[in-house]
């Protein structure tokens, strides 16, 4: 199914937006507190966990990086995650863990209508992404940031490759008052 476009998201915010509401999941992956998420991305890229996040994801080859806050994150810093849907991932959780990679990470995502911002190269696009603020970005599309599932989501299919490639943004939002 075809999730809509939002209308005027490209005038708006220089991005094409879709709408979605999604039911809550899981996601199981490898995780780091970080001050960027690109630390975490970087290493998961060179280090062969990529690949092992791919094979682990079953018919759903989707890398989902999650950014989010919890009690084990010091001021200035959040937890990363990159994981695949863990309904998807055919394995008992032990079996890609080992001494380079580390134990896999769980993360529940609640359900919500969520923003699906569209960025044609990731490598070209995603810093200026952040220098317009996905924040006030939904805002100009009528929404605002849905605290209760507190995270967002950079989502990287199958076709992604390389930082030439596209990717998607995602923003949990509830419609502004």
């Amino acid at each position: 199914m075809d999730t809509p476009y939002v209308q005027d998201s490209q005038a708006l915010t220089g991005y094409s937006v879709r709408y979605q509401r999604l039911p809550a999941f899981d996601l199981i992956g490898f995780t780091k507190i970080v001050e960027s998420g690109g630390e975490l991305y970087r290493e998961v890229r060179s280090d062969g966990r990529w690949a092992v996040l791919r094979d682990m994801g079953g018919d759903d080859k989707t890398i989902y990086g999650v950014a989010s806050l919890d009690k084990e994150c010091p001021k200035g810093r959040y937890r990363y995650t990159l994981a695949v849907k863990a309904s998807a991932a055919p394995f008992a959780e032990g079996s890609f863990a080992d001494a380079r990679h580390g134990n896999l990470f769980s993360i529940h995502i609640r359900e919500s209508e969520w923003l699906v911002f569209e960025l044609e190269h990731f490598g070209a696009q995603y810093g200026g992404f952040w220098q317009a603020d996905p924040y006030a970005l939904i805002q100009k599309l009528g929404w605002i940031f849905n605290a209760r599932v507190g995270l967002h989501i950079d989502a990287y299919a199958l076709s992604y490759a390389s930082d030439d490639d596209g990717m998607t943004f995602m923003m949990p939002v509830r419609r502004r008052a």
